[in-house]
């Protein structure tokens, strides 16, 4: 029970019921793989043809620059994935590498196992199908929707915009982002920690505003404003 608690935190599995998640597997290549803390579970420009997803632990993905310096992208938690994109799209190769920051337990899922229904052409089946749709049509929209941050240059800019061009939707000193710090790294493609300590610089140092989770309280307009501008 307990692994199909996990299996249904994924979002691939949105809308299965425990009968499903059980049945599903009789139609895929699945397999579960654990691992010790520190221990590589994938390498960048390596063929991958699943998608991974973590169900138990914490697994960082991380990029090596040209000197040598690892860099992090995100961390993921309960339910989240990897290689979704990457295992549909040929030549199926991973720009990133990805190490367990904890012991994790990691469900891998065969890409040619979902896309070819089975002879039964199962409800559940095609009900994964439509969410890993679903899935590549959020990502798609997110590479569309922040263009215009990826080319800004400088994190405290790119920061900056984020936040005003909120502000001016919403019309609020009191900005509610929308996402949560591994979805604000990865929408403004920058790195987890970089962000973060420059986001407490911001704070601390220039009391340009407070955050909260999701949640941000504008307290000097006027720089933020100003930040922002030098981004356009």
């Amino acid at each position: 029970m307990k692994l199909i608690k996990q299996i249904k935190k994924c979002p691939l599995f949105e809308g299965f019921s425990d009968a499903e998640v059980n049945k599903m597997f009789d139609c895929l290549k699945a397999r579960i793989v654990k691992y010790s803390r520190g221990q590589l579970v994938a390498k960048d420009n390596t063929e991958i043809k699943e998608i991974c997803v973590l169900l138990e632990g914490n697994l960082v993905e991380f990029a090596t620059r040209n000197n040598g310096k690892r860099e992090v992208i995100r961390s993921l938690v309960d339910g989240e994935y990897f290689g979704l994109s990457q295992a549909f799209n040929p030549p199926n190769i991973l720009g990133y590498s990805v190490v367990a920051a904890l012991d994790s337990s990691v469900l891998y899922i065969a890409a040619d196992s979902v896309n070819a229904l089975c002879n039964k052409v199962c409800p559940h089946h095609v009900k994964l199908v439509g969410n890993v749709l679903r899935e590549l049509s959020v990502r798609i929209a997110e590479l569309e929707n922040n263009n215009g941050y990826i080319t800004i240059k400088g994190m405290r800019k790119k920061i900056a915009k984020l936040i005003y061009d909120k502000y001016l939707a919403q019309e609020s000193l009191t900005v509610d982002l929308g996402m949560n710090r591994n979805e604000m790294a990865r929408y403004l493609n920058v790195s987890r920690p970089s962000m973060s300590r420059e986001m407490m610089r911001m704070r601390d140092n220039d009391g340009i505003f407070d955050f909260r989770k999701e949640i941000i309280n504008i307290k000097s307009l006027e720089k933020l404003k100003k930040i922002a501008e030098e981004a356009e």
